[in-house]
């Protein structure tokens, strides 16, 4: 009765979190062209804003372990294990400047750019604002294979 009611609760999360994306994926594309700056000239938008990629972590590893996305692009990470992980990039103050819009994140006192423990069903998110290779680990994944390891290649 119990796995029943945890088996529906995560469930019941994971379409919520489709619905969200599906909307916003949505309004994304229905979103009208830059305005134009104050002074007239047309406002500089990166390419990638308003999309988004879902990396997957789940019992077996981070799925895909090489994402590449545009600049401006959003990276949803989503907890499909069975307990609380967190996403942990080494190079904290680096990933805080070129970082916009975080969910969850934050720079820990020890330099790192973490997400606070999330469980299962749930979501962590940043989006990208500069190009670069930004390499991660997931906490709670087995790393003597290199399912724990993977990397966000903004272009």
């Amino acid at each position: 009765m119990i796995f029943q009611r945890i088996q529906r609760r995560n469930f019941c999360r994971y379409l919520v979190f489709c619905f969200m994306l599906a909307i916003f994926g949505w309004a994304a594309e229905s979103a009208g062209p830059a305005e134009a700056a104050p002074g007239g000239a047309p406002s500089r938008q990166l390419s990638g804003i308003g999309k988004y990629q879902v990396v997957r972590v789940d019992a077996g590893g981070v799925y895909p372990q090489n994402l590449s996305v545009e600049q401006g692009s959003t990276v949803i990470w989503f907890n499909a294990t069975d307990r609380y992980i967190s996403v942990v990039f080494s190079k904290g103050d680096v990933l805080n400047r070129v970082t916009r819009a975080p969910t969850l994140f934050f720079l820990a006192p020890d330099g790192t750019y973490v997400s606070a423990a999330f469980g299962s069903g749930a979501t962590a998110s940043t989006a990208f604002a500069r190009p670069g290779t930004f390499y991660y680990f997931v906490t709670g994944l087995p790393v003597s294979g290199g399912e724990a390891f993977a990397q966000v290649v903004v272009k």
